[in-house]
This record gives C-alpha cells, structure tokens and sequence, in this order.
C-alpha cells in the first residue's frame, strides 16, 4: 500500500482517467477492506451481484491510479467481476437460483478462453520460437536453481521451453473443450501455471488465478458431484444434486430480454476479440511502441530494460536542466516509464505542467531514452529533438519513436 499508493508524490494515468487519485492512508486501507469483504460474500455465494458491483469497483478504482501497476491478471479479474455484477449468478439469500443459463456459463469460458489464445498467437514471432527470447534472458537469471539451474545457461532450452509455452496456450482450450480430454487439460494446466510461478514470481497472482477459474470448462456440477464423492468417501451428508427447472414459457416482454441479453453478449464478445488485437492498425512492432500493447494478452512477451533522462529548456533564454526521473518517481515507476514511449511522454507534460505552476514560461521537455529489449544492445527509443510536452496525449500513432532494432 505504501510502496504503490502513499509514497509516490506522482502518479501515472489512463486516457481520460486523469481524476482518479489515491485516497488518504486510511481510504485506502478501508477500500482494500471492502474488496476483501466484497470478495468473501462473492466467493460464499452471498448476494453476488452487489458483492461483485462492490469488488469490482473497488479493485478497477485501485488499479486505475496507476498505469506502471498494470499486469495482465489484473484485466482479467476486473473482466471476470463485471461479469459477475451482469451474469444471472446462483446464490444464497432473498434470491437463490437453482440454475443459470448454458450461455452464461459459456461466456465465462469464452473471456477465459480468450487470454490462452490470444497469449498464444503473441508466441508466434520469430524471437520466441527461434531465439527463445525473452525466456533465455529471464533464465540466465535463474541458472542458481538446484538441479535445473545449469541448464538454463543453453539457449536450446530456453527455445524447446518457448516452443512449449507456444503450443500449450494454442492447444490447451480445445483439449478443456473435450470431456475425454478435459482432466488431462486441467491436469497440464495446473502443472504449467505452478512452474511459471516457481520460475518467474514477479507475475504474482497470475498463475493461481489461471488455476482457480480453469475448472470453468467442467460441467457446471462438478462442485456438487465433488462434495458428494467427499461426503460418501468420509460419510457424510453430501449435497443433494440441483434440479432441473423447466423452461419458462416465452412472453412478448421475455423475448424482448432475450434479444438485448443477445445483443450484449454479441458487443462483449466482439470487443473480447477487437481490443487485443487493435495494435495490428498501428505502424512498427508493438514490442517497441507500446502502441495497443496493453489488454491484448501478451503475457510473458516482451523483456525491456532501459533508462531515461529528460532535458528541461526555458524557450525564453535557452537554459537547460537536465531532470532525472528517480528523484521524484518510486523505483517501480521508474523502470516502467523509462521503456513506454506513452509514460515518457505523460511524464515530460508534467514537468512541463510544474514549470508552468510555478509561474514560468512552459518549458520544451525533450528525452534521452535508451532501451534493451529481447537481449539485444541498447538502442534510442525516443528522437531526442522533439518536444514532447508539445506532443499529443492521445491514441494516435506517435511519430516521435525511433524505428525498432527487432
């Protein structure tokens, strides 16, 4: 909480989401406490839909006060609570359900589904499949491991892993998709998410919330008949089966539902399938530009390290001060702003927006960044003669980016 939300005096924002601030020490705490209560209620069952609603608000909240605290797992739980706040849930409380709709369940699957896809089409590029990179960088640095550490020092392993990684996101949601092969799926997903924790933990929570939302492509009943086969193997009262509800006759106003349900589900679905695929209308590798790179599912692609020093001129009497972002931002912040051409650009505006609050001319911002990406030699990312506090906040293609080494 302090290290992401009280310390840093200056915070990075979405388009259009320039209002969200951090609240005060004790708000913030008071806002995690309710995600955690929010999420219990979720969890158990109890009034799901107001426990989503609050969940899902208090977390998009949090995750919005900063753009370098974005990871991909974060989307995905925020997408999951909307869905949840929408779908027709069973619960426990005034008003309990029985059954839910085959299409709810498959839309739950379709959003899931959605991030192995989409991480697997991201896999094939020429680095991952050839030169095995990122992973060989990443696993130079875990050649410490007992056992399996030596090995990651050959990049061969590094490339049959990529394969791996590869053919895994490509194939794993057709194998779910199969009732025969269905537990082996499972089963292979459990084993790879619990290794990609073991050997990256920067991902955080991300391979455990894989794990937990996967059995989505069981059959619906599979905690029922679960707790039947406990109960039976201990004796125990186990929960008897759900019964099935006939199907409610369709009236002229349950149709008109039926059609604005469709509708919905068809916008939803298609933006699922635009937004992680909208890099492809800009120009240059996404790798480099980060142009549509957020929310399209490239988990685990791209490994950038670089630095960034930004040169402040009064256009009044030329006079230059050379700025360095480490005295003002926190270290995470740092290493995310200094490889996005988009955060580079946000944070020359504010030293621009600080000269001008302070009573001075606005100044012209220009940057000296350096960036590494795929273990190759540091190359400039940004043309160092343009004023970027001059330069558009926008979704445009910008033209202040140099051309990818990739």
């Amino acid at each position: 909480m302090e290290r992401l939300y009280l310390a840093p005096s200056y915070h990075f924002t979405y388009p259009g989401l320039s209002w969200v601030r951090p609240l005060p020490a004790a708000g913030m705490y008071a806002l995690y406490a309710v995600m955690v209560l929010a999420g219990l209620a979720l969890a158990l069952g109890w009034r799901p839909r107001w426990a989503a609603l609050a969940f899902t608000l208090g977390f998009a909240y949090a995750e919005a006060i900063d753009v370098t605290t974005y990871l991909n797992h974060y989307e995905l739980v925020t997408l999951i609570g909307v869905l949840c706040v929408v779908l027709p849930l069973p619960g426990r409380g005034s008003a309990v359900r029985s059954t839910v709709p085959a299409w709810a369940v498959w839309l739950l699957r379709f959003q899931l589904g959605a991030v192995y896809v989409f991480a697997g089409l991201g896999k094939v590029d020429v680095d991952w499949l050839l030169r095995g990179e990122p992973l060989h960088t990443w696993l130079l640095g875990r050649t410490d491991l007992p056992l399996v550490g030596p090995w990651f020092a050959d990049r061969w392993v590094a490339v049959a892993l990529s394969w791996g990684g590869a053919l895994f996101d490509l194939g794993v949601v057709a194998f779910l998709l199969r009732r025969r092969t269905r537990p082996y799926a499972y089963a292979a997903v459990v084993v790879f998410h619990l290794i990609t924790g073991w050997l990256f933990p920067g991902i955080g929570a991300f391979p455990f919330v894989m794990i937990v939302l996967t059995p989505i492509f069981f059959e619906p009943d599979w905690p029922d008949r679960v707790r039947g086969a406990v109960g039976r193997r201990f004796g125990l009262v186990s929960v008897p089966p759900v019964t099935p509800v006939a199907a409610a006759a369709v009236t002229p106003s349950s149709a008109w539902r039926v059609r604005l349900g469709t509708a919905a589900v068809v916008v939803w679905v298609v933006v699922q399938l635009v937004v992680p695929l909208r890099h492809l209308a800009y120009p240059g590798d996404v790798r480099w530009t980060e142009e549509g790179y957020r929310w399209s599912w490239r988990v685990l692609l791209t490994e950038k390290e670089g630095s960034a020093t930004f040169r402040v001129t009064d256009p009044a009497t030329g006079l230059t001060r050379t700025v360095w972002p480490s005295d003002e931002l926190a270290p995470h912040q740092v290493r995310s702003m200094s490889v996005r051409p988009d955060l580079i650009r946000q944070y020359a505006h504010h030293l621009a927006d600080e000269t001008e609050r302070s009573g001075a001319a606005r100044p012209e911002v220009r940057v000296d960044a350096w960036v590494a990406i795929a273990g190759l030699p540091r190359t400039r990312l940004m043309d160092p003669a343009v004023d970027l506090a001059a330069e558009p906040l926008d979704l445009w293609p910008a033209d202040d980016i140099e051309p990818s080494p990739l």
